[in-house]
């Protein structure tokens, strides 16, 4: 199923600008995240894998993140339905970017850190897609001019899309790469900054990694799916 949502007319003012891709969603099952089609042709989710969307895997599969640590269903704050899902490790975000495949015969996986920094930035070369200053209110994050800062999770459509009609872009929870920290890829590196976070590490530049069985309630995911 392929929504085509048409653009907005633009300001006189803004016409010089690059004018922002068409938003074009599509959802493999009822289930499933919604991916936006990037201009490269790659699909990824349009915001960070929701509650709601955990929930319903959890629900079909059974699925537990056994072992030490916050759960999805208990981070140590209250989430709403269209919250960032977060306490996920490394292992349980393949495991879900794998139900995926199963379920839809799609190449379903997790980004790299370059695919997502390409997500993020929508070509832009500042700090942030938006510009070089964190402002107010432009994600979640400890600092990002919320009057709740660090006091948990947001729903995943308070802010502003980026160029790439992406959601969460940035902060709310780190995001889960497929890249290796070193040789034995016992660890993996995350992105783009989470709730708690100070607005430095909501640059694409930062990155932090950890053990592929650690999860943390600053911690998400977003899937990607190849052109086919």
């Amino acid at each position: 199923m392929i929504l085509l949502v048409g653009l907005l007319p633009v300001p006189a003012a803004a016409q010089l600008l690059l004018p922002t891709p068409e938003l074009r969603v599509e959802k493999d099952c009822d289930i499933c995240p919604e991916m936006v089609i990037l201009p490269d042709g790659l699909y990824m989710s349009r915001a960070p894998v929701m509650v709601e969307e955990f929930r319903a895997y959890v629900q079909e599969t059974g699925y537990k993140n056994d072992g030490w640590g916050c759960k999805w269903n208990f981070p140590g704050f209250e989430q709403g339905p269209r919250h960032p899902a977060t306490c996920i490790t490394y292992e349980g975000a393949q495991i879900y970017a794998d139900w995926l495949r199963s379920k839809t015969g799609k190449p379903y996986r997790l980004p790299t850190a370059e695919e997502l920094t390409y997500a993020v930035m929508a070509s832009e070369t500042t700090n942030y897609w938006w510009g070089q200053q964190i402002g107010r209110d432009r994600a979640t994050c400890l600092g990002c001019g919320r009057a709740l800062d660090a006091v948990g999770t947001t729903p995943v459509d308070l802010h502003e899309a980026n160029p790439f009609n992406l959601l969460d872009a940035v902060g709310n929870v780190w995001i889960w790469t497929s890249d290796c920290n070193s040789a034995t890829c016992e660890e993996r590196i995350l992105l783009s900054g989470g709730w708690s976070s100070p607005p430095s590490d909501l640059r694409m530049s930062k990155r932090v990694f950890n053990g592929v069985s650690v999860p943390f309630n600053t911690y998400g995911i977003r899937v990607v799916r190849d052109f086919e």
